[in-house]
Protein backbone atom coordinates (compact mmCIF):
# COMPACT_ATOMS: atom_id res chain seq x y z
CA UNK A 1 0.00 0.00 0.00
CA UNK A 2 1.29 3.08 -1.34
CA UNK A 3 1.08 6.30 0.67
CA UNK A 4 3.21 9.51 0.68
CA UNK A 5 4.64 10.31 3.50
CA UNK A 6 3.40 14.05 2.88
CA UNK A 7 -0.25 12.98 2.73
CA UNK A 8 0.66 10.86 5.44
CA UNK A 9 2.09 13.87 7.92
CA UNK A 10 -0.29 16.31 6.61
CA UNK A 11 -3.36 14.07 9.03
CA UNK A 12 -0.92 13.06 12.02
CA UNK A 13 -2.52 13.51 15.21
CA UNK A 14 0.79 14.20 16.41
CA UNK A 15 3.58 14.67 13.98
CA UNK A 16 6.05 13.96 17.23
CA UNK A 17 5.52 10.58 18.04
CA UNK A 18 9.21 9.14 17.00
CA UNK A 19 10.07 5.68 17.64
CA UNK A 20 13.11 4.67 18.28
CA UNK A 21 14.24 0.61 17.83
CA UNK A 22 17.92 0.37 18.37
CA UNK A 23 17.23 -3.70 17.00
CA UNK A 24 15.30 -2.01 13.74
CA UNK A 25 12.36 -4.28 13.16
CA UNK A 26 12.55 -8.05 11.93
CA UNK A 27 13.64 -7.96 8.03
CA UNK A 28 14.50 -4.30 8.91
CA UNK A 29 17.06 -4.29 10.68
CA UNK A 30 18.87 -1.04 9.36
CA UNK A 31 15.88 1.21 9.71
CA UNK A 32 15.49 2.05 13.14
CA UNK A 33 13.56 5.28 13.19
CA UNK A 34 10.27 5.65 13.02
CA UNK A 35 7.40 8.01 13.31
CA UNK A 36 3.60 6.85 14.19
CA UNK A 37 1.40 8.26 12.32
CA UNK A 38 -2.43 8.36 12.30
CA UNK A 39 -4.90 9.32 9.70
CA UNK A 40 -8.22 10.06 10.97
CA UNK A 41 -10.06 8.72 8.26
CA UNK A 42 -8.14 4.69 8.61
CA UNK A 43 -8.59 4.44 12.38
CA UNK A 44 -8.48 2.19 14.26
CA UNK A 45 -4.88 1.67 12.04
CA UNK A 46 -1.81 3.59 11.99
CA UNK A 47 1.34 3.44 10.13
CA UNK A 48 4.80 3.12 11.15
CA UNK A 49 6.87 5.30 9.06
CA UNK A 50 10.47 4.49 8.65
CA UNK A 51 12.39 8.18 9.04
CA UNK A 52 15.49 7.52 6.56
CA UNK A 53 13.46 5.54 3.74
CA UNK A 54 10.07 6.86 2.77
CA UNK A 55 9.42 3.56 0.49
CA UNK A 56 9.06 1.57 4.23
CA UNK A 57 6.24 1.53 6.38
CA UNK A 58 4.16 -0.87 8.12
CA UNK A 59 0.06 -0.60 8.93
CA UNK A 60 -0.14 -1.43 12.83
CA UNK A 61 -3.21 -1.79 15.25
CA UNK A 62 -3.57 -1.76 18.77
CA UNK A 63 -4.52 -5.17 19.35
CA UNK A 64 -6.76 -4.02 21.82
CA UNK A 65 -8.83 -2.36 19.35
CA UNK A 66 -10.03 -5.92 18.28
CA UNK A 67 -9.33 -8.54 21.01
CA UNK A 68 -9.73 -6.67 24.27
CA UNK A 69 -8.23 -9.85 26.05
CA UNK A 70 -5.00 -9.65 24.40
CA UNK A 71 -2.35 -10.20 27.16
CA UNK A 72 1.19 -10.86 25.98
CA UNK A 73 4.05 -11.62 28.76
CA UNK A 74 6.86 -10.24 27.93
CA UNK A 75 10.52 -11.80 28.90
CA UNK A 76 12.75 -10.09 31.40
CA UNK A 77 15.02 -9.84 28.80
CA UNK A 78 12.20 -8.24 26.57
CA UNK A 79 11.76 -5.95 29.44
CA UNK A 80 15.19 -4.71 30.21
CA UNK A 81 15.91 -4.17 27.05
CA UNK A 82 12.70 -1.42 26.41
CA UNK A 83 13.95 -0.40 30.21
CA UNK A 84 10.62 -0.65 31.40
CA UNK A 85 9.58 -3.27 35.02
CA UNK A 86 5.72 -3.89 34.03
CA UNK A 87 3.71 -4.23 30.70
CA UNK A 88 1.44 -0.89 31.63
CA UNK A 89 4.84 0.82 30.70
CA UNK A 90 4.28 -0.13 27.08
CA UNK A 91 2.09 0.18 23.90
CA UNK A 92 1.50 -2.90 21.80
CA UNK A 93 0.78 -2.59 18.24
CA UNK A 94 0.44 -5.38 16.04
CA UNK A 95 1.77 -5.33 12.52
CA UNK A 96 -1.20 -5.43 9.87
CA UNK A 97 -1.13 -7.63 6.57
CA UNK A 98 -4.16 -6.61 4.00
CA UNK A 99 -4.12 -9.12 1.23
CA UNK A 100 -6.75 -8.75 -2.25
CA UNK A 101 -9.30 -10.36 0.03
CA UNK A 102 -9.73 -7.89 2.76
CA UNK A 103 -12.05 -10.01 4.93
CA UNK A 104 -8.68 -11.62 5.02
CA UNK A 105 -7.28 -8.68 6.92
CA UNK A 106 -4.91 -10.23 9.45
CA UNK A 107 -2.52 -9.05 12.49
CA UNK A 108 0.48 -10.44 13.80
CA UNK A 109 0.03 -11.10 17.51
CA UNK A 110 2.85 -13.58 18.34
CA UNK A 111 5.41 -10.77 17.50
CA UNK A 112 3.75 -7.34 17.96
CA UNK A 113 5.84 -4.16 17.97
CA UNK A 114 6.43 -2.55 21.94
CA UNK A 115 6.69 0.71 22.68
CA UNK A 116 8.10 2.19 25.91
CA UNK A 117 5.53 4.88 26.54
CA UNK A 118 8.16 7.10 28.16
CA UNK A 119 11.16 6.94 26.34
CA UNK A 120 9.62 5.73 22.90
CA UNK A 121 11.76 2.52 22.89
CA UNK A 122 10.87 0.10 20.97
CA UNK A 123 11.48 -3.34 20.22
CA UNK A 124 9.47 -6.35 17.80
CA UNK A 125 9.40 -9.21 20.48
CA UNK A 126 8.75 -12.92 19.65
CA UNK A 127 6.34 -13.93 22.38
CA UNK A 128 7.16 -17.77 24.00
CA UNK A 129 4.47 -19.87 24.99
CA UNK A 130 1.77 -18.07 24.15
CA UNK A 131 -1.45 -19.05 21.81
CA UNK A 132 -1.50 -16.30 19.65
CA UNK A 133 -1.21 -16.21 15.82
CA UNK A 134 0.86 -14.56 13.02
CA UNK A 135 -1.80 -14.06 11.09
CA UNK A 136 -4.91 -13.44 13.98
CA UNK A 137 -8.17 -12.58 11.43
CA UNK A 138 -9.37 -9.07 12.50
CA UNK A 139 -12.67 -9.01 10.88
CA UNK A 140 -13.04 -12.74 12.19
CA UNK A 141 -11.96 -11.50 15.89
CA UNK A 142 -14.76 -8.74 15.37
CA UNK A 143 -17.45 -10.56 14.47
CA UNK A 144 -16.92 -13.19 17.43
CA UNK A 145 -17.10 -10.37 19.65
CA UNK A 146 -20.61 -8.12 17.98
CA UNK A 147 -22.56 -11.51 17.50
CA UNK A 148 -22.47 -10.96 13.63
CA UNK A 149 -22.58 -14.35 10.95
CA UNK A 150 -21.01 -12.91 7.98
CA UNK A 151 -17.60 -11.19 7.85
CA UNK A 152 -18.35 -9.45 4.45
CA UNK A 153 -22.02 -8.05 6.11
CA UNK A 154 -19.80 -6.65 8.79
CA UNK A 155 -16.97 -5.04 6.62
CA UNK A 156 -19.38 -3.28 4.86
CA UNK A 157 -21.42 -1.85 7.56
CA UNK A 158 -18.95 -0.72 9.98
Amino acid sequence: MKTSVAHLEKHALDANTGVFFPEGIVGFTEHKEYKIVAEKSKAPFLWLQSVDNSELSFIIIDPQEFKPDYNPLLSEVDKTALDVNDIEECQFYAVVVVPKDTDKISANLLAPLVINKKISIGKQVILQNQNYSVQHLILEEMLKRSGEKDVSSFAQTK
